[in-house]
């Protein structure tokens, strides 16, 4: 006991003498603050009696795994650093088979903090089994993590700005064992494409991209439109790709042909429908077919689908009509076929050579265009038959953005190629703590406040654009300034710029107005 007691104040004596100072912004040094932030939340939450008071424990949890993410985030600045080229790391290319809300700002320290979990014997809800399976690369992950922390702070206090083998080593086998770990517990989780789900995807991609080239060229999409992300684009694109995999291109990804099993998961449950949908399409003149695209690459607030109702009752009215006015068909047929036997028995009798030609036209015209002509009897007018198409494909893409809103966003973020954001550092200037007792730098707030530089607005406070005002919703999507915390559009926050003075050394996401307002700032402190 005197031994470690020994020990413990010698490295504390070495921390005081060879710690780094709290502006160098090295990745070691950050690391170092940030590790003694960590220890001093866990030592806290291990002598605290959460039974007590559960609202305390519950702040202290979240405030460790903060910590633990912000460490994260640090010894990926290294990697980054250390190992630049894609092929030195550990391969990630399976996130692409992850629901797209799976990965964010937060997500490493999540997976750290369930490793520590399931290595310390929790199971995870109602997967028993899948947690026994995963839990030995638990404890393989928490046993390293807790190694190469060692490693690193040790490494800091001696000289922050060199990496020995043994650190790089270190990271590396780290990298390797938390992809392995990220691909493990997130397949356990939720739902992972598999290869042929995903090269399914891909295949709906091409569909859309196809579809849009196809809108620009005939006007209904506009590059201006696509420039600024107007958002009916987003609803007016999942609607025109249903005319076009159904009578542009048929042998695409909406093949009907197609075995259940080689179809995309979004478009299984609407088969049916779309071979009803297939069969008016066919039935179309190219005017009538314009008409149709026009009107669904036009957003209307919604009083055409108004008209909806319940799309089962309505499919079997229309088919019930369809049934009856074929049979009145055909008793005509009959009916003028008994009164001119005549004509009958020579259409009967006209030789071998027309009786071929007949059966090879009748095999042909009446599979293609039968069916076509006796749906169009069903409808008074072209005008009734646009308006059917229009509510049932309406419909579908509706149901897309309400059932599969993940896979939706994934294809549309494919099509327009937007540029992927980095995942940037988190930094926060070291402080001192406010308590007297322990008066040591630790990288982050001992209190409890808000993790990054300023306090963010939250989420459901807000509803719309602090800027422009305009309306979040399945597309436009809510966007916190690191400058002023407020909560933006994509648009009015597309600007980036590092903020030393709240922590941000690399550049982050600020709004239109603080990106104005800095500059502002930058051309007054130059000389005239």
């Amino acid at each position: 006991l005197a031994v470690d007691q020994l020990w413990g104040v010698m490295l504390n004596f070495r921390k005081l003498l060879c710690k780094p100072q709290v502006d160098d912004w090295s990745p070691l040094a950050k690391f170092f603050f940030a590790d003694e932030a960590l220890n001093s939340v866990a030592h806290e939450l291990d002598s605290f009696d959460n039974r007590r008071f559960p609202d305390r424990c519950q702040q202290l949890v979240c405030k460790l795994r903060g910590c633990q993410d912000r460490l994260l985030h640090i010894v990926e600045e290294m990697l980054c650093e250390l190992f630049p080229e894609e092929h030195m790391r550990a391969p990630r290319d399976y996130r692409v088979k992850f629901p797209d809300d799976v990965l964010h700002d937060s997500f490493p320290g999540q997976l750290w903090f369930a490793a520590e979990c399931l290595a310390a014997g929790s199971s995870i809800v109602d997967r028993d089994f899948e947690s026994d399976a995963i839990r030995p690369l638990a404890k393989a992950l928490s046993r390293h993590i807790d190694d190469m922390r060692e490693i690193l702070k040790s490494q800091s206090l001696k000289n922050p700005a060199v990496y020995p083998e043994k650190v790089k080593r270190s990271l590396h086998v780290f990298d390797h064992l938390f992809a392995e770990f990220e691909l493990n517990y997130v397949s356990t989780m939720v739902p992972v494409k598999s290869a042929r789900e995903y090269e399914l995807q891909l295949e709906l991609v091409v569909l859309f991209s196809e579809t849009l080239l196809r809108a620009k060229a005939r006007g209904y999409i506009t590059d201006e439109q696509i420039e600024t992300c107007d958002p009916t684009i987003m609803f007016s694109l999942p609607r025109l790709a249903i005319v076009c995999g159904l009578a542009i291109y048929p042998d695409g990804p909406l093949d009907l042909n197609r075995a259940v099993e080689s179809t995309c998961e979004m478009l299984q449950p609407f088969r049916a429908l779309f071979k009803k949908i297939r069969v008016l399409l066919n039935g179309l003149n190219e005017e009538e077919l314009s008409t149709l695209e026009i009107k669904l690459s036009s957003f209307s607030g919604g009083d055409e689908l108004n008209n909806v109702g319940d799309e089962d009752d309505e499919d079997v009215e229309l088919y019930s009509d369809f049934i009856r006015k074929r049979k009145e068909c055909k008793e005509k047929s009959t009916k003028e076929a008994s009164m001119n036997p005549d004509q009958c028995c020579s259409s009967t009798s006209s030789g071998p050579e027309n009786d071929v030609a007949a059966t090879t036209s009748t095999t042909t015209t009446s599979s293609e265009g039968s069916t076509t002509t006796d749906w169009r009897q069903a409808y008074r007018s072209p005008k009734d038959i646009i308006h059917r198409l229009f509510v049932c494909i309406a419909g579908i893409a509706d149901q897309w953005q309400s059932t599969y809103p993940s896979d939706l966003r994934t294809v549309l973020k494919m099509v327009f190629h937007p540029e992927e954001e980095n995942s940037f550092i988190y930094e926060e200037v070291g402080r001192v703590a406010s308590t007297g007792g322990n008066e040591e730098e630790t990288g982050v707030d001992v209190a409890a406040e808000p993790k990054f530089g300023v306090p963010w607005v939250p989420d459901e406070e807000c509803d719309g654009c602090s800027l422009c005002e305009m309306k979040f919703s399945f597309i436009r999507r809510r966007h916190h300034c690191r400058c002023c915390g407020k909560i933006f559009c994509g648009r009015c926050t597309s600007n980036t710029l590092p903020l030393p003075a709240l922590g941000y050394a690399k550049a982050v996401r600020v709004c239109d107005r603080c990106f104005d307002q800095q500059l502002a700032c930058v051309d007054e402190s130059l000389p005239a």
